[in-house]
């Protein structure tokens, strides 16, 4: 929570910010009108929560950025003027991105399986797969590797099981109450005491939103997971790797220590070498997408920053968790051209033993945006 009367205008929080550049004495300013209730930084903050890990009184300065925003966006859903864009890829909206891709894009295949995990049965443990991995992006988990990892656990996934993170995280109006009471429900009804958890923005959600939940289920990350079945000889590493590789933390990951230490340990078990970006962990700057709500040009100017700090490393390809993260670069052509852009799961997938296509994932933003494009030209708009 943030505390007015204990937050000692000091600015550190701000200053901290690895998205916008503020002196000292600029941050003590701002984090001083931010209190009074108006700031540039409302617009510009991606809700990394870089601020919160760096407050010298443990306050959560993020909150207050939110509530903010929140009030905001409540105003412009009032007047109709938020964009289509950001409300074709909600996915409670209708239309919204994932049932276009499932109506428009998707195989019999992708479809077969998405059937199946909307209506997964009950199981004291679910492996909960999050919005993305369901839908454009099912080879994270339809690959021999993890499926055969993962084999006999139940999973779920579509939007029927969606968290709502990316509601919090661009701050548009809705009930945490309404999510968290129908998750709550389905995870009763279907008898599970534990979730192995594909999406990081999922594991915050539940873990920093819906505190019910946190409180009844124990939640483990699929990167714990998988290390621990490395370790233990479950997954065996046939193939080490001789690639120069560099890794982009997501939003979601910088408050759980688990969800930045386990990439790393799998990505160091394939035999490549990892070389860590100028702003990483804790203070790992955005790739861009948060700024969605300012607009195409927004994004582009936080990515070609990253971008920059990408190419000082010398390294090959670019691995992080985060599906979202892993478009967002494909986007880019400049980081096409030099980079392979990857999960971590892949080059993982290859040094156990598999052959991926390395270029897949431009390869899939260019479909979905021309499919996009094509039949929904409004979105630019």
């Amino acid at each position: 929570m943030f505390d007015e009367n204990i937050c000692t205008r000091c600015g550190t929080c701000l200053e901290s910010c690895p998205a916008i550049d503020l002196d000292i004495d600029q941050a003590q300013e701002e984090i001083e009108n931010l209190i009074s209730g108006s700031s540039f930084i409302v617009d510009k903050c991606l809700v990394c929560g870089t601020c919160d890990l760096n407050c010298p009184e443990g306050l959560t300065p993020m909150a207050l950025i939110k509530d903010l925003k929140y009030v905001k966006m409540e105003e412009l859903e009032r007047k109709g003027q938020t964009s289509k864009l950001v409300k074709f890829i909600l996915p409670f909206s209708k239309p919204n991105f994932f049932e276009f891709y499932e109506e428009t894009m998707m195989t019999p295949e992708e479809s077969v399986n998405l059937k199946k995990w909307k209506s997964p049965a009950k199981t004291d443990e679910l492996v909960l797969l999050g919005c993305a991995i369901s839908y454009p992006m099912q080879n994270f988990y339809k690959n021999p590797t993890i499926e055969g990892l993962l084999k006999g656990k139940t999973l779920a996934g579509g939007v029927e099981f969606c968290c709502g993170e990316m509601y919090h995280r661009l701050c548009y109006p809705i009930s945490k109450t309404e999510i968290e009471d129908r998750l709550y429900s389905k995870f009763s009804d279907l008898g599970v005491n534990r979730l192995l958890i594909f999406c990081n923005e999922c594991y915050e959600a539940y873990n920093t939103e819906y505190k019910k939940i946190a409180k009844d289920f124990k939640m483990t990350c699929v990167w714990e997971y998988i290390f621990k079945a490395i370790k233990s000889g479950e997954l065996q590493i046939t193939n080490e790797i001789d690639l120069k590789v560099t890794y982009h933390d997501p939003c979601s990951a910088k408050k759980h220590p688990e969800l930045m230490k386990y990439p790393r340990e799998i990505i160091k078990a394939t035999g490549v070498e990892l070389i860590e970006l100028e702003h990483n962990s804790e203070n790992a700057l955005c790739c861009g997408i948060a700024a969605g709500l300012n607009g195409l040009s927004a994004i582009e100017k936080i990515r070609k920053k990253r971008f920059k700090e990408i190419k000082q490393t010398g390294g090959e390809y670019i691995l992080t968790t985060c599906p979202g993260c892993i478009l967002n670069f494909a986007l880019d052509p400049r980081i096409q051209r030099k980079f392979k852009i990857l999960s971590v799961l892949d080059i993982l997938r290859l040094s156990c033993g598999e052959k991926i296509d390395l270029n897949k994932n431009p390869v899939l933003i260019n479909k979905l945006l021309n499919k996009a494009l094509t039949t929904r030209p409004d979105l630019l708009i």
